[in-house]
Protein backbone atom coordinates (compact mmCIF):
# COMPACT_ATOMS: atom_id res chain seq x y z
CA UNK A 1 0.00 0.00 0.00
CA UNK A 2 2.52 2.64 0.77
CA UNK A 3 3.57 2.40 -3.25
CA UNK A 4 0.42 4.17 -4.24
CA UNK A 5 0.93 6.68 -1.17
CA UNK A 6 2.04 9.73 -3.39
CA UNK A 7 -1.00 9.19 -5.74
CA UNK A 8 -3.59 9.33 -2.94
CA UNK A 9 -3.58 13.89 -2.71
CA UNK A 10 -3.39 14.35 -6.20
CA UNK A 11 -6.40 11.52 -7.07
CA UNK A 12 -7.99 12.99 -4.10
CA UNK A 13 -7.83 16.69 -6.07
CA UNK A 14 -9.42 15.66 -8.97
CA UNK A 15 -12.09 13.56 -7.57
CA UNK A 16 -13.01 16.47 -5.22
CA UNK A 17 -12.73 19.16 -8.57
CA UNK A 18 -14.93 16.43 -10.46
CA UNK A 19 -17.49 15.64 -8.53
CA UNK A 20 -18.12 19.62 -6.96
CA UNK A 21 -18.35 20.67 -10.13
CA UNK A 22 -20.83 18.19 -10.85
CA UNK A 23 -23.02 19.41 -7.70
CA UNK A 24 -22.89 22.98 -8.67
CA UNK A 25 -24.20 22.10 -12.03
CA UNK A 26 -26.77 19.66 -10.92
CA UNK A 27 -27.67 22.25 -8.67
CA UNK A 28 -27.35 25.66 -10.54
CA UNK A 29 -27.30 25.16 -13.77
CA UNK A 30 -28.99 22.17 -15.21
CA UNK A 31 -30.94 23.76 -17.75
CA UNK A 32 -28.00 26.51 -19.34
CA UNK A 33 -26.40 25.19 -22.72
CA UNK A 34 -24.30 27.99 -24.10
CA UNK A 35 -21.16 28.03 -26.59
CA UNK A 36 -17.54 27.89 -24.82
CA UNK A 37 -15.54 27.88 -28.19
CA UNK A 38 -17.93 29.71 -31.40
CA UNK A 39 -19.51 26.16 -33.01
CA UNK A 40 -17.17 24.10 -31.47
CA UNK A 41 -17.33 23.47 -27.60
CA UNK A 42 -20.68 24.14 -25.87
CA UNK A 43 -21.65 24.02 -22.30
CA UNK A 44 -24.59 21.68 -22.64
CA UNK A 45 -25.17 19.55 -19.71
CA UNK A 46 -26.71 16.30 -19.53
CA UNK A 47 -27.23 13.35 -17.47
CA UNK A 48 -26.04 9.80 -19.66
CA UNK A 49 -28.11 7.00 -17.57
CA UNK A 50 -26.88 4.42 -19.78
CA UNK A 51 -23.41 3.90 -17.53
CA UNK A 52 -21.23 3.72 -20.33
CA UNK A 53 -19.86 5.10 -23.77
CA UNK A 54 -20.73 1.88 -25.18
CA UNK A 55 -23.92 1.47 -22.93
CA UNK A 56 -25.26 3.84 -26.18
CA UNK A 57 -25.07 1.42 -28.38
CA UNK A 58 -25.19 -2.27 -26.42
CA UNK A 59 -27.26 -2.85 -23.55
CA UNK A 60 -25.20 -4.90 -21.81
CA UNK A 61 -22.97 -1.82 -20.77
CA UNK A 62 -25.86 -0.32 -19.59
CA UNK A 63 -25.97 -2.41 -17.05
CA UNK A 64 -24.56 -1.09 -13.11
CA UNK A 65 -23.29 -4.62 -12.28
CA UNK A 66 -21.68 -4.48 -15.34
CA UNK A 67 -20.19 -1.26 -15.76
CA UNK A 68 -19.22 -1.25 -11.88
CA UNK A 69 -17.08 -4.68 -12.70
CA UNK A 70 -15.38 -3.23 -15.27
CA UNK A 71 -14.40 -0.23 -13.36
CA UNK A 72 -13.13 -2.12 -10.75
CA UNK A 73 -11.13 -4.37 -13.08
CA UNK A 74 -9.75 -1.43 -14.46
CA UNK A 75 -8.89 0.02 -10.68
CA UNK A 76 -7.11 -3.32 -10.83
CA UNK A 77 -5.09 -3.54 -13.80
CA UNK A 78 -3.92 0.34 -12.90
CA UNK A 79 -3.01 -1.06 -9.41
CA UNK A 80 -1.06 -4.05 -10.33
CA UNK A 81 0.44 -2.57 -13.75
CA UNK A 82 2.10 -0.10 -11.28
CA UNK A 83 3.37 -2.70 -9.37
CA UNK A 84 5.11 -4.60 -11.94
CA UNK A 85 6.62 -1.07 -13.13
CA UNK A 86 8.03 -0.41 -9.77
CA UNK A 87 9.13 -4.08 -9.44
CA UNK A 88 11.12 -3.49 -12.98
CA UNK A 89 12.17 0.27 -12.09
CA UNK A 90 13.44 1.93 -8.67
CA UNK A 91 12.33 5.21 -9.95
CA UNK A 92 8.97 6.55 -11.44
CA UNK A 93 8.58 8.82 -14.17
CA UNK A 94 6.55 11.52 -14.48
CA UNK A 95 4.74 10.40 -17.07
CA UNK A 96 3.65 7.38 -15.16
CA UNK A 97 2.20 9.29 -11.74
CA UNK A 98 0.17 11.28 -14.23
CA UNK A 99 -1.04 7.78 -15.72
CA UNK A 100 -1.56 6.82 -11.99
CA UNK A 101 -3.06 10.11 -11.16
CA UNK A 102 -5.32 10.57 -13.72
CA UNK A 103 -5.96 6.44 -14.37
CA UNK A 104 -7.33 6.45 -10.85
CA UNK A 105 -8.98 9.76 -10.60
CA UNK A 106 -10.94 8.97 -13.60
CA UNK A 107 -12.02 4.87 -12.35
CA UNK A 108 -13.08 6.26 -9.11
CA UNK A 109 -15.01 9.38 -10.45
CA UNK A 110 -16.65 7.00 -12.92
CA UNK A 111 -17.27 4.28 -10.01
CA UNK A 112 -18.68 7.66 -7.95
CA UNK A 113 -20.72 8.52 -10.78
CA UNK A 114 -22.53 5.22 -11.14
CA UNK A 115 -22.95 4.58 -7.56
CA UNK A 116 -24.23 8.21 -6.44
CA UNK A 117 -25.55 9.69 -9.57
CA UNK A 118 -26.61 6.74 -11.52
CA UNK A 119 -24.90 7.52 -14.58
CA UNK A 120 -22.48 10.48 -15.13
CA UNK A 121 -23.36 14.60 -15.60
CA UNK A 122 -21.76 15.09 -18.46
CA UNK A 123 -21.53 19.30 -19.30
CA UNK A 124 -18.54 19.64 -22.06
CA UNK A 125 -19.95 18.99 -25.55
CA UNK A 126 -17.80 19.13 -29.27
CA UNK A 127 -19.50 19.90 -32.03
CA UNK A 128 -22.61 17.27 -31.97
CA UNK A 129 -20.16 14.39 -31.59
CA UNK A 130 -19.07 14.20 -27.89
CA UNK A 131 -20.59 14.93 -24.32
CA UNK A 132 -18.50 14.29 -21.55
CA UNK A 133 -17.20 15.63 -18.22
CA UNK A 134 -13.40 15.60 -16.75
CA UNK A 135 -13.34 12.30 -15.88
CA UNK A 136 -13.28 11.51 -19.29
CA UNK A 137 -10.58 14.41 -19.56
CA UNK A 138 -8.24 12.30 -16.88
CA UNK A 139 -9.06 9.02 -18.62
CA UNK A 140 -8.19 10.27 -22.38
CA UNK A 141 -5.13 11.83 -20.68
CA UNK A 142 -3.93 8.61 -18.76
CA UNK A 143 -4.71 6.77 -22.34
CA UNK A 144 -2.87 8.93 -24.39
CA UNK A 145 -0.14 8.49 -22.27
CA UNK A 146 -0.07 5.01 -21.72
CA UNK A 147 -0.20 4.25 -25.62
CA UNK A 148 2.44 6.74 -26.05
CA UNK A 149 4.44 4.82 -22.94
CA UNK A 150 3.27 1.73 -24.49
CA UNK A 151 4.81 2.60 -28.06
CA UNK A 152 8.09 3.78 -26.90
CA UNK A 153 8.71 0.97 -24.48
CA UNK A 154 6.78 -1.95 -26.31
CA UNK A 155 10.03 -4.38 -25.79
CA UNK A 156 10.02 -3.63 -22.36
CA UNK A 157 6.74 -5.34 -20.87
CA UNK A 158 4.44 -8.29 -22.47
CA UNK A 159 0.53 -8.94 -21.64
CA UNK A 160 2.46 -12.56 -20.69
CA UNK A 161 4.68 -11.18 -18.59
CA UNK A 162 1.54 -8.72 -16.94
CA UNK A 163 -0.53 -12.24 -16.17
CA UNK A 164 2.33 -14.02 -15.07
CA UNK A 165 3.21 -10.69 -12.62
CA UNK A 166 -0.30 -10.70 -11.57
CA UNK A 167 -0.83 -14.53 -11.07
CA UNK A 168 2.26 -15.17 -9.08
CA UNK A 169 1.47 -11.93 -6.64
CA UNK A 170 -1.80 -12.64 -6.15
CA UNK A 171 -2.20 -16.84 -6.66
CA UNK A 172 -4.98 -16.38 -9.20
Amino acid sequence: MQKFNIFIIPVLCLLLIDQITKTIISFAFMQYDFNIIKNFITFNPKLNTELSWAGNYIDIFSSPLVTVLLNVIAIFIFLTGYLLYKAKREQTKLSVKVIMVCGLAGCLCSLIDKLLWGGSLDFIQILDLFIFDLKDCYLTVAEVLFVIIGVLHNKEISVKEYSLFCYHKFKL
